[in-house]
């Protein structure tokens, strides 16, 4: 997938019930507002300085429509917009608090985006003939494999790598998935190379700080209620 938050919800996504699975105090939804941020970072076009203050990055204050557009996706281009038109730069949580208090649906965005994209189906159906609901199942389930072979072969064995993926471990970990895809007897291992990658210097000084950033937002953000 193209976009982190689209990973991260094929991760989430149970293939068997059509829905995402159990996320305490909504941890999948703050890491779906933290994937936005994280993306903007890994496109060049935002930057957290030293106070944890989200700015634009000199290729985005450079666009010269002013709009600072271009990430491919008009939701995205929406953010980053916003970000840059605010009278003075923010914080990182107060951009995730923001978002996650104004997208409450974001799941369905991004669940929506993968059904138009044709990743995902829709299905309507109704609890106890009453209550409508939506399941989403792939259309081809191969492609929630190769994202959790990628994931585990990364934090395993070191495979693959880079600055995308590491955010997208940092995002697995933090909206609790991280049963998901390794098995209990990899756990240990698994969660002492999570907790290392962010910090390793392959992931680049910016995006390693735009990682920690979004960890400590999303942790106090659940711990805070």
């Amino acid at each position: 997938m193209q976009y982190l938050a689209q990973d991260l919800i094929l991760l989430a996504l149970n293939l068997q019930t059509g829905k995402t699975r159990f996320s305490w105090y909504s941890a999948l939804d703050y890491g779906l507002v933290g994937s936005l941020l994280l993306d903007l970072v890994l496109q060049g076009k935002l930057e957290i300085d030293n106070d944890n203050r989200v700015i634009g990055a000199i290729s985005a204050l450079r666009n010269s429509a002013g709009t600072a557009g271009n990430t491919g996706n008009e939701f995205l281009d929406q953010r980053l917009s916003e970000v840059l038109a605010s009278s003075r730069p923010q914080t990182a949580r107060f951009w995730m608090t923001r978002w996650r208090r104004r997208y409450r649906g974001i799941q369905t965005i991004v669940l929506q985006n993968l059904v138009d994209l044709g990743v995902l189906e829709r299905q309507e159906q109704r609890i106890l003939g009453l209550f409508p609901t939506q399941r989403y199942f792939l259309t081809d389930e191969s492609i929630q494999r190769e994202i959790v072979q990628q994931v585990r072969a990364a934090v395993l064995e070191g495979i693959g790598l880079d600055s995308r993926m590491a955010a997208l471990i940092s995002l697995m970990q933090t909206s609790h998935l991280t049963d998901a895809v390794f098995r209990p007897e990899e756990h240990p291992e698994a969660r002492s190379r999570i907790k290392a990658i962010a910090r390793e210097e392959l992931v680049g000084q910016a995006v390693s700080k735009a990682i920690l950033t979004v960890q400590a937002t999303t942790l106090g953000a659940i711990d805070g209620g």
